[in-house]
């Protein structure tokens, strides 16, 4: 298999694994936070219930799609931002998450190593 179809299967997979639902409030979340003049381009959890809330879609799916993964903590909710400090994540073990949380978050880490690499290439 070549990279670029590595590439395209990666592409593919969104389509497969997420609904039309979850990929409209995905874009439209990480476009409001990337305009968004309070935040740094990515959204925080709050953003991340408010959107799944409005569009009807699960939180954790989203949440992961941006590198935010909920966690119980007792009787509360705790996010942990995979994207800006991925150490605690870690720590905790992965295993520890959601299945849901995880389809997502695995989608994040594909198109940021795909991302990370395609800016690391010499055109």
């Amino acid at each position: 298999m070549t990279q670029i179809e590595r590439d395209e299967w990666i592409f593919d997979g969104y389509s497969v694994v997420f609904d039309d639902a979850t990929r409209l409030t995905h874009t439209a979340l990480v476009a409001w936070a990337a305009e968004h003049p309070d935040g740094d381009g990515w959204p925080r959890p709050r953003d991340v219930i408010r959107f799944a809330r409005f569009y009807g879609v699960q939180e954790a799916r989203l949440g992961g799609l941006v590198g935010l993964i909920p966690h119980r903590c007792g009787n509360r909710k705790v996010w942990i931002d995979m994207a800006r400090t991925p150490e605690v994540g870690y720590r905790l073990g992965i295993d520890r998450f959601g299945r849901e949380a995880l389809l997502g978050y695995g989608m994040f880490r594909a198109s940021w190593n795909l991302l990370a690499r395609n800016r690391a290439t010499v055109h």
